[in-house]
């Protein structure tokens, strides 16, 4: 696998997981809003 595919990758996973904890914050919140 060539340099520039790596980059790539890194940079897609890590805005999947920026995403993913973006939403999981946004429902922690929303729960905790609820439960209160």
């Amino acid at each position: 696998m060539d340099e520039k595919k790596r980059q790539v990758w890194r940079f897609v996973i890590q805005t999947a997981i920026s995403i993913l904890t973006a939403i999981a914050t946004a429902l922690g919140v929303t729960s905790c809003m609820a439960g209160v």
